[in-house]
């Protein structure tokens, strides 16, 4: 299924489960020449920064092309739903097509897995990516919670260098430009929202800024890395208020004390609100 959002400027499409493929328009994007122009001299070297880029990330007649990652089952069963929302994803776990599939070039486990586990979110039975993923899908996996995996930006960059992360991307299409893509994020991620964690309520673990600021309602608190670290960032979403939002620090310090700390209070505290639960179920 084709889903255009932000007047064509993106439109996703499913390749195959997790998996999509999204077209970006250059022209709509950038509205003169020599900005174009000085996006593609950027998109080469950004290009050249990550062996993996040039597998899933092509220019073709002004649209930027690439695939991305998303993980939502369509299976329920009586857990919770709580979706995992980070900043974008990493270009080697598209190319592998499962989030985080592998750390540093020894390829071992991510050490946001073992995280998850030790906080008694989320642990698999299997090893291997393509079980894990067919475990997501499945809800076969061991947790208090049926999970779900976005990203809030779709465009995917390297996992190290300068065009690390979300900072990479804000340095291949500049402010102006990021802020647009933004807008349209934010409508795509509203909508993973409402269809994975409504009419139940739910929450959001987000452990990305962008992520946090481009969810949350009004009325929850800024972002604040601080406030973040101590487990002070928890409101609701703006799509939908019965959406429980927490904020985490950055996936880097995922294997920290303190972070390992408050993932496991957050999942006491999301599993302990009766506001969460169904009707049925309260």
């Amino acid at each position: 299924m084709k889903i255009a959002i932000g007047r064509d400027l993106i439109k996703f499409e499913e390749v195959k489960p997790g998996i999509q493929k999204v077209s970006l328009n250059i022209q709509e994007l950038y509205a003169n020449r020599k900005d174009q122009e000085e996006f593609e001299e950027r998109l080469c070297q950004f290009l050249k920064s990550d062996p993996y880029n040039s597998h899933i990330i092509r220019l073709e007649d002004k649209q930027l092309i690439y695939r991305t990652e998303c993980i939502l089952p369509e299976k329920k069963d009586s857990r919770l739903p709580l979706l995992l929302l980070l900043g974008n994803p990493a270009s080697h776990s598209v190319y592998s097509e499962m989030f985080f599939s592998f750390e540093s070039a020894r390829g071992r486990e991510h050490r946001f897995w073992g995280a998850l586990k030790k906080a008694g979110i989320l642990s698999f039975r299997s090893s291997s990516n393509l079980e894990r993923k067919k475990e997501l899908y499945d809800l076969s996996y061991n947790s208090p919670f049926r999970i779900g995996l976005a990203t809030f930006y779709s465009m995917p960059s390297g996992a190290s260098g300068m065009w690390l992360g979300v900072d990479g991307l804000r340095k291949l299409f500049r402010k102006k430009a990021l802020r647009r893509i933004a807008d349209c994020e934010k409508a795509r991620v509203d909508g993973l929202i409402r269809k994975f964690l409504s009419p139940e309520g739910g929450a959001v673990f987000a452990f990305q800024k962008d992520a946090y600021l481009g969810i949350k309602s009004r009325e929850s608190h800024d972002y604040n890395l601080d406030e973040t670290k101590k487990g002070e960032l928890v409101g609701v979403c703006q799509c939908d208020s019965n959406v429980r939002l927490y904020c985490l620090p950055p996936t880097r310090l995922i294997e920290g004390k303190k972070t390992l700390d408050l993932l496991h209070n957050f999942r006491e505290r999301v599993l302990g609100d009766s506001n969460l639960r169904a009707p049925e179920e309260k």
